[in-house]
């Protein structure tokens, strides 16, 4: 899920059909009652921009960060996060100390300025995060309703995506990781090491974990604007201290020992998306038909069912191709946000529950198009057309 927008104008759809009924076209040898015709038409089809104020986003990946484009406003992104354990997981009993609490965000990409001046917020949740609501992976989640905005926060950071104060981490393939690492207070860890000790089962799986030890953290990024971080990998790494026999059988000899908990896919991780009141205006024009994701701006589509199922209604669609023309507007912006490669098409009715139930284009009622040069074809949709006429001739009004 990455940050796009595309300015698309309605063109045509082309229809080609065959005719069952016999004609004198065709081939000279073929029987008579097995000649069809075929035929082309082709339909306007009507767009319009609508606001798309969340998106279902049960993903791994955090966004944080803010960006301010000059066509789209503002935009914000933070998120909420879990982290899990291992099913009875146990502290060593040499323990004498946590002597460091950290967080580490990694992220292999970003947008934006690599230098650009932010700043991060971390927090608590007071609250655990519902799994079982489908709400809470949208992003207008609104992490107001999970943490105390009064309270004093975990930690504050300043960073920048690739500034001084960034580990970077070169992969054997090239590739270029990055890492923030926060520094949490000692009282944290001390607590996760007292939950412990207070009862081993709140360490029995990560249901308990989250329920009685930590619920969460919430990260915000409060100051600065230009830079979005893609986070991939979320760790929170406790450093405790202890003292084991050595080899004379005394009690002297001190180890650290590091103990990760991840966030990861077995749990909760919500992104929060904000887009400013500009959106608005954009949606209002009538010249055009707008896209941003992963949320802003949908293009709903409109095509003409009710003609092409009157004119068509006792032939049989072979292809039915539709082209979307992207408009590339020449601004002087030092990052300007990317282009989509991939567009989605689903019928309206199914625009929430396609990714709830996390399905997949089928060809039939959802499709996919690439972007090549500046269009997005969609080659077929004959059988969403089709079914569409087999509902009208039901009697099934739908979308």
């Amino acid at each position: 899920m990455k940050l796009n927008y595309i300015l698309p104008l309605l063109l045509t759809a082309l229809i080609c059909s065959c005719d069952d009924a016999a004609t004198d076209i065709g081939n000279a040898l073929m029987p008579g009652n097995d000649r069809i015709s075929a035929n082309t038409d082709s339909y306007q089809f009507r767009t319009r921009s609508i606001l798309a104020d969340s998106v279902y986003a049960r993903t791994s990946t955090g966004y944080l960060g803010r960006y301010t484009d000059e066509q789209f406003g503002a935009f914000t992104a933070d998120f909420m996060a879990q982290f899990t354990c291992p099913d009875n997981f146990e502290f060593d009993d040499e323990i004498t100390e946590i002597t460091a609490t950290n967080l580490y965000l990694s992220y292999s990409s970003f947008f934006g300025d690599a230098s650009n001046a932010m700043r991060m917020q971390i927090d608590t949740l007071n609250r655990v995060i519902p799994e079982t609501d489908f709400h809470t992976f949208y992003t207008n989640v609104n992490p107001k309703d999970y943490y105390n905005e009064q309270a004093r926060p975990l930690a504050v950071k300043a960073f920048s995506a690739t500034g001084p104060s960034t580990l970077v981490d070169t992969l054997s393939s090239g590739s270029v990781s990055y890492m923030q690492a926060i520094k949490l207070p000692a009282g944290l860890g001390n607590h996760l090491l007292n939950k412990y000790r207070e009862d081993k089962n709140n360490y029995k799986n990560a249901q308990t974990f989250i329920r009685n030890v930590l619920k969460g953290i919430y990260v915000q990024a409060t100051h600065g604007d230009g830079t979005l971080l893609y986070i991939d990998d979320i760790q929170l790494v406790l450093t405790a201290k202890r003292i084991t026999l050595n080899s004379a059988g005394v009690r002297d000899s001190v180890l650290y020992r590091s103990y990760q908990f991840a966030a990861t896919k077995e749990v909760i991780q919500a992104n929060h998306f904000e887009n400013s009141d500009k959106l608005k205006e954009i949606v209002a024009e009538s010249d055009a038909s707008y896209l941003k994701s992963p949320a802003g701006i949908f293009t709903e589509v409109e095509f003409p069912v009710t003609e092409i199922y009157n004119e068509h209604r006792n032939d049989t669609l072979n292809g039915i191709g539709v082209t979307f023309t992207h408009y590339i507007e020449k601004r002087q912006a030092k990052y300007t946000v990317p282009v989509p490669q991939e567009l989605l098409m689903v019928r309206k009715q199914d625009m929430y529950s396609f990714f709830e139930n996390n399905q997949i284009p089928n060809s039939r009622t959802s499709y996919t198009s690439t972007l090549s040069g500046n269009t997005y074809t969609f080659s077929n949709i004959a059988p969403l057309i089709t079914r569409c006429m087999t509902e009208r001739e039901n009697g099934l009004e739908k979308d």
